[in-house]
């Protein structure tokens, strides 16, 4: 009798494993002809959305690549010397998909989709995946807030999508129930700061709890609710994230807190992108008193 051999486990989970990541990249389109996103010409960066389709669900990458290694702090991937920095967006049942299809025993499957899609595009811009900033969201990227502000010698830029109707919480009264290992829940606020100053690495820490302060501003300014605990006020999203990109030829800045010049405009840039973004994705809007106070303050420095 022949005896039939067997494929070892280890080997026919590798095997597997290379096959899910052929399907992957051979049912997916995906094309650099995407719309570009205008930023001023002193940033030295050029942003854009990358569309695909998978499953006949789509695929939206905001991209914002940099002809020279900029220093990123990502509350995603810590500290970077990064060429592109990405928000990467996808429908929300493409995301179930391949948190099922992707997994595997040592990764979650969100993080090995977001490990292909930081691939893919490292690839189609010739970079190292290295030198790659990435996060990841199920907003629309068709919801995409620009906001611009600018104090002479600082200019500053915030992209931001959000999403707050399924995840917002209130941080330190609600409860936190995710462990590593586990897929953490749905719904975040993505913020990417973008300078001409040269931000020390504190500046850059510094920044992200100014970019914090204003996003939760945003988020009592619009009465936004905790999705956990009826009645009260939520400060954001269990997941969101900041990346904060420094310049390069700008002044050097050691302090971006709100007494700051530049804190003042990310401080305000965030809110406003913000405030934006959640109108768009989800119809948050400003109460009327808000509503009318913010805009008598915008005339009030137009006069000054």
């Amino acid at each position: 009798m022949k005896k039939i051999s067997r494929i070892p486990a280890v080997s026919a989970y590798w095997l597997l494993s290379l096959i899910l990541c052929l399907l992957f990249i051979a049912t997916s389109s995906f094309t650099l002809e995407a719309g570009e996103i205008p930023l001023p010409q002193g940033l030295f960066s050029k942003a854009e959305v990358m569309k695909s389709e998978r499953d006949g669900m789509w695929e939206k990458s905001l991209v914002i690549h940099f002809p020279e290694k900029r220093r990123v702090l990502s509350t995603t991937d810590g500290l970077v010397d990064a060429r592109a920095v990405v928000n990467h967006a996808a429908q929300p049942q493409l995301w179930l998909s391949m948190c099922q299809v992707l997994k595997t025993e040592q990764e979650v499957g969100g993080k090995v989709y977001l490990r292909k899609i930081r691939e893919r595009i490292a690839g189609q811009l010739e970079i190292s995946t290295d030198a790659v900033a990435q996060t990841g969201t199920a907003a629309d990227m068709d919801n995409l807030a620009v906001v611009t502000r600018v104090f002479k010698p600082f200019t500053v830029t915030v992209l931001v999508t959000a999403g707050a109707e399924t995840n917002a919480l209130r941080t330190g009264v609600d409860e936190g129930t995710f462990v590593e290992g586990g897929e953490e829940p749905k719904g975040t606020v993505n913020i990417l700061i973008l300078t001409d100053a040269r931000l020390t690495d504190g500046a850059m820490a510094r920044a992200v709890i100014t970019a914090t302060e204003a996003k939760t501003a945003a988020f009592q300014d619009l009465k936004v609710p905790s999705s956990y605990t009826k009645g009260i006020q939520a400060t954001g999203t269990g997941t969101d994230s900041i990346m904060v990109v420094s310049g390069n030829i700008g002044p050097v800045v050691t302090q971006t807190g709100g007494h700051s010049k530049i804190g003042e405009l990310i401080g305000k840039a965030v809110y406003e992108a913000v405030l934006v973004a959640l109108e768009k994705q989800n119809g948050f809007t400003l109460p009327p008193k808000s509503a009318d106070s913010r805009h008598a303050c915008k005339q009030a420095k137009a006069g000054e």
